[in-house]
């Protein structure tokens, strides 16, 4: 029998066909990713917008 990837066969089972969760990640990783700088840029883009 062939070890085949689970993904490439038909969802049988519920959790296969649910999307994973995002991983946590710490502030620090997220300043050396440069991913904080584009949250920051959209929370006051967002603060803006309301006031």
């Amino acid at each position: 029998m062939s070890n085949r990837a689970i993904w490439s066969m038909r969802k049988r089972h519920e959790w296969l066909g649910k999307p994973l969760k995002p991983k946590k990640m710490k502030r620090s990783g997220r300043l050396r990713i440069g991913l904080q700088d584009a949250l920051d840029r959209r929370a006051s883009g967002e603060s803006q917008a309301q006031g």
